[in-house]
């Protein structure tokens, strides 16, 4: 769907919700419009009282070759979760062995809230836990989790969802709509891609605005969670971050300032909670960096030599002359993609750099 049938898709529905329940959603919006900008710096009193929280949790480690591994992570998850049960399960997404963790509820039966994976030599003796939406919702101390994790040789977040309830319409889907429509995902001048399930045309059943793409390492949903939970009336409406581990590092820091972590994933996400944006850098980004400097400093040091061998040697044998295989090591980590240009080094290199 592009931007404009998006544009005229919201409008029809805009129409059609002209009057009756749409108007008490007009008031509040107007409301909120007499508010001081969050980005102003001010605290706006449209702003959540409550904060962000983790809603999912991806994990993978390096452990000990003799460590009794489903055991170390039963008593974890007993200490952050309660009395939990593991039930020995084929392992997926190419682990050998796998553990689910059940939590048994007041009617008797056991609800599912996490799982282990691990060994094989698919990826190299590593394991990976996966923590729920509901067991992330019982974690009783999330400081004790970030102190478990960072105690594991080798770890990687790899995903972290962050959830923002608006229990009372504070914030719904309507206003990312419209800060989506005004350009505020904008992300380094490219607006990311946007899709719209749910039904827009007969909100009751409740409707999902998502930004971003799974597979690009960071997604905004947007969604009427109590609509889609059956009540057709109710103002609930969740915002939720989803982070991967693609092309960036997630900072086990993200677990304990979800507030911080949550704003500096869109700007226009200042808005809703009072908190100090903490952006998380792509290595792509680092990488532009990096290179950049790299060849101020190149030129500095050896841009006389490149010219002196020009005289004598054509451009090919120049690069033949001074090249090693292999890559700097402060841009081993970065995405090259994004600053490997078939065209001229002028492309993604600053007027700093240039002649």
């Amino acid at each position: 769907m592009t931007r404009k049938t998006f544009r005229e898709l919201v409008e029809r529905n805009d129409k059609a919700r002209a009057e009756g329940a749409a108007m008490p959603q007009a008031r509040e919006r107007q409301r909120r419009a007499t508010c001081p900008p969050a980005l102003t710096g001010g605290e706006s009193p449209a702003r959540l009282r409550s904060g962000a929280k983790v809603d999912w949790l991806t994990v993978t480690w390096l452990p000990e070759p003799d460590e009794c591994l489903p055991r170390q992570v039963h008593d974890f998850l007993v200490e952050v979760l309660g009395d939990v049960q593991g039930l020995d399960a084929p392992g997926m997404l190419g682990y050998e062995s796998g553990v689910r963790y059940f939590i048994a509820l007041d009617d008797g039966k056991s609800h599912h809230v996490a799982r282990l994976d691990f060994g094989g030599n698919h990826h190299k003796g590593r394991a990976r836990l996966d923590l729920s939406g509901s067991a992330c919702s019982k974690v009783r101390d999330w400081l004790a989790v970030h102190t478990w994790i960072g105690q594991q040789f080798d770890y990687t977040l790899t995903r972290v969802d962050l959830a923002v309830d608006c229990l009372n319409g504070e914030f719904d889907v309507e206003d990312a709509r419209d800060w989506y429509l005004a350009g505020e995902f904008n992300a380094g001048g490219r607006m990311p891609r946007h899709s719209t399930p749910g039904d827009w045309f007969d909100p009751k059943y409740g409707r999902t605005l998502e930004v971003g793409r799974r597979e690009n390492g960071k997604m905004l949903r947007a969604y009427e969670k109590g609509r889609q939970l059956g009540d057709p009336q109710s103002p609930w409406t969740r915002f939720e971050v989803e982070i991967r581990n693609k092309d960036r590092d997630i900072p086990l820091d993200v677990l304990i300032r979800c507030n911080e972590h949550f704003v500096g994933a869109y700007r226009c996400l200042e808005r809703v909670l009072d908190a100090a944006a903490e952006r998380i850098r792509t290595h792509q980004a680092e990488g532009e960096i990096a290179l950049e400097n790299l060849v101020i400093h190149s030129r500095q040091a050896y841009g006389r030599l490149v010219h002196t061998l020009r005289a004598s040697l054509t451009a090919d044998e120049v690069i033949t002359c001074l090249s090693l295989p292999g890559v700097p090591k402060r841009l081993e980590k970065a995405s090259l993609g994004g600053f490997q240009v078939a065209a001229s080094p002028s492309a993604y290199l600053s007027e700093r750099t240039r002649p």
